[in-house]
């Protein structure tokens, strides 16, 4: 059972009570996701399980759909799904069944209550490798982050930053009126006068004609301006 945690410090727990004399086991994820939890958790269930007595039925009980649907994909994208069909398709006798969480079910009880003591005091699992789509967000969430400071504590485009000081990932379908604004290359006094295309930059209301001069200040075009 994997459990999520309650804050951004915590790192994912997962637990795998045994029933049958041994205590199973629980720890926690660095850096991962609570499905991968559970399927770290599922892993080392039927690790243990495969080399009981072939006459004995192992059952496992899992709180979690989705770690059963990817467990049972011969083709699932995660690696540690791949390795527990292997493990159940040479071990019939390992029997993987969804249970009702908080329904009463002591085993399931039992993982929910080591998941949670692992969530503060369980030692890193290393057994697990990120999986990919992980390792994107991740790395997406680093470059947005790095991305966003550069962007907050830079020197240049500042008058922009004033109106747009969130970075976006997204596209944006920008119209043309919208490229000369953000660019400032268009027809006004400040840029032409820096390629000597005109004496002054000055607008002729006396502020600096600049794209966001006429968006926001000029009194000659108030009914553009920006709201």
């Amino acid at each position: 059972m994997a459990r999520k945690p309650n804050t951004e410090s915590e790192l994912p727990s997962v637990s795998w009570p045994i029933t049958s004399g041994s205590t199973g086991g629980s720890a926690k994820l660095n850096d991962n996701t609570v499905f991968q939890a559970e399927l770290t958790a599922l892993h080392e269930t039927v690790i243990y399980a495969s080399p009981l007595p072939n006459h004995n039925t192992s059952k496992i009980h899992v709180d979690n759909k989705a770690s059963i649907m990817a467990s049972s994909n011969s083709k699932s994208t995660n690696e540690t799904a791949r390795k527990i069909f292997k493990i159940i398709l040479t071990n019939p006798r390992i029997k993987v069944s969804w249970v009702k969480v908080h329904a009463g079910n002591m085993g399931n009880e039992r993982a929910d209550q080591l998941a949670k003591d692992a969530t503060q005091h369980g030692q890193p699992c290393s057994l697990t490798k990120l999986p990919k789509p992980h390792i994107k967000g991740l790395l997406r969430k680093s470059i947005y982050q790095e991305w966003q400071t550069s962007w907050k504590k830079g020197d240049k485009g500042r008058k922009i930053y004033n109106i747009m000081p969130l970075v976006i990932l997204l596209p944006t379908n920008w119209i043309r009126e919208d490229v000369v604004f953000f660019s400032q290359h268009g027809p006004f006094p400040a840029y032409l006068k820096r390629f000597h295309l005109t004496d002054s930059d000055y607008c002729s209301c006396g502020g600096i004609g600049t794209a966001l001069h006429y968006a926001t200040e000029c009194i000659y075009t108030v009914s553009w301006h920006m709201r």
